[in-house]
């Protein structure tokens, strides 16, 4: 990725914070993301990282701070409906219509929102299925489907609307430990095709292989961000040691 420093960030917040009622979750954060960056947040339940996420992604608003992406200024309340369809999200729950089938979930918003015809819908979405192995699964519903092929068919409708960035909070973290690497396997090819990702994960093998720089948050505050072999190998920060023991030893 030896181009991105000389690039312009895709995502660039400067001192954001952020409270829910008296509790403040976020503290002046400062964090850019470059286009064709992996960068993968991940700290203890609370820290602020799905926080971070949700803000980038312009479902939630800042108390103080700025936030760029794709130049659109989401600290602008008017202006952060812009961003919408030129990022992909994919959440804990995979939020399908039950009543749908796989094609039919990811043909959805491409007719209703993207005002595509049905063929050209349809296309859109079976490779968008295609891309994460479920060409084969498009006329089943979900209830026909394990958990990670249900995520997966998230992962293609967030893709078919050929996002400039996804951001993935806590994808896996809702599936049994078997289907995990099915979806990470997604996310890396993703990864490898140059695809933007902004991460929230509790899967240290994913953010260790796959990451070009990982972030580790702590308190509402960024304690320490780096190369995932430093962070993961020679953390600087004593609460980031605390923390991977913690987290690798379990």
């Amino acid at each position: 990725m030896s181009n991105q420093s000389q690039t312009k960030p895709i995502i660039s917040l400067s001192g954001v914070s952020k409270a829910f009622g008296a509790t403040r979750v976020l503290n002046e954060i400062n964090l850019e993301v470059r286009p064709g960056e992996v960068l993968v947040l991940i700290g203890a339940s609370g820290s602020g990282k799905s926080t971070v996420l949700r803000i980038m992604a312009g479902l939630e608003t800042t108390d103080a701070g700025e936030v760029w992406v794709n130049e659109v200024p989401l600290h602008d309340p008017k202006r952060a409906r812009e961003i919408r369809g030129h990022v992909g999200m994919v959440f804990q729950q995979f939020n399908l219509f039950p009543h749908k089938t796989a094609l039919g979930n990811v043909t959805l918003a491409l007719i209703k929102a993207r005002r595509m015809s049905p063929a050209d819908a349809r296309k859109r979405a079976m490779e968008a299925l295609d891309r994460v192995g479920l060409a084969d699964r498009a006329e089943h519903y979900p209830s026909q489907l394990s958990g990670g092929q249900q995520q997966r068919v998230a992962i293609a409708r967030a893709l078919a609307v050929e996002p400039g960035i996804m951001f993935f909070d806590e994808a896996t973290s809702a599936l049994d430990p078997e289907l995990v690497g099915e979806v990470t396997e997604v996310m890396r090819g993703l990864a490898r095709d140059g695809m933007t990702m902004v991460v929230v994960t509790h899967e240290m093998g994913f953010a260790r292989k796959t990451a070009d720089r990982v972030v580790f948050m702590d308190k509402g505050v960024i304690a320490e961000q780096g190369d995932p072999e430093q962070i993961f190998v020679d953390p600087a920060n004593e609460r980031t040691r605390q923390f991977l023991h913690r987290v690798l030893d379990h």
